[in-house]
């Protein structure tokens, strides 16, 4: 009849609506642009992005012990894995150099419900991203003085803590 074939059409416009608005808003937390972050962010253990391997180094081996270190390919310099030795809250710290030794990457892996999105840096002024199991908090905070500015991401698989957070040069 021409009523059950009407009723059908609006149905089916009523799915592709939802699921148009499905896809602009996971477009809009994909793309959204960061937010600067305006409260310093919690101390990385003295490392900044920018500093020289020794430097690193030195801080490094008064709260850790080097696990790993991996050449990469000569244009992309090396990565060193470091575990902790007396933090509760975080098991290790990745880094990243290039062949300048300069430190590019950092990222620090937490224990499990240890560290809160919000120990990190402002939640309100994040950029949040979910596909509802993965969590995405992004910060770019900018330059200060000496320091460059630069790109925070924190991810984990609960709403609540995270699982490890990173930080690249800003682009």
């Amino acid at each position: 009849s021409a009523q059950g074939f009407g009723s059908q059409a609006l149905e089916d416009l009523e799915l592709r609506r939802h699921t148009l608005s499905f896809l602009l808003l996971l477009t809009f937390l994909v793309t959204a642009s960061p937010v600067s972050a305006k409260k310093r962010v919690r101390d990385l253990f003295g490392l900044t992005i920018g500093m020289r391997e020794e430097s690193v180094h030195k801080k490094l081996k008064k709260i850790a012990t080097q696990q790993k270190e991996e050449k990469e390919k000569e244009e992309e310099g090396e990565q060193e894995v470091w575990s902790l030795k007396k933090d509760d809250r975080f098991d290790y710290i990745l880094t990243r150099f290039n062949r300048d030794h300069r430190l590019t990457l950092i990222t620090v892996v937490a224990r499990p419900n240890r560290v809160r999105y919000s120990d990190v840096a402002e939640t309100k002024e994040a950029t949040v991203a979910s596909d509802g199991r993965n969590y995405s908090y992004r910060w770019k905070v900018e330059r200060d003085g000496r320091q460059p500015g630069y790109l925070l991401i924190a991810r984990g698989s609960s709403s609540e803590f995270l699982t490890s957070y990173s930080l690249y040069p800003a682009k």
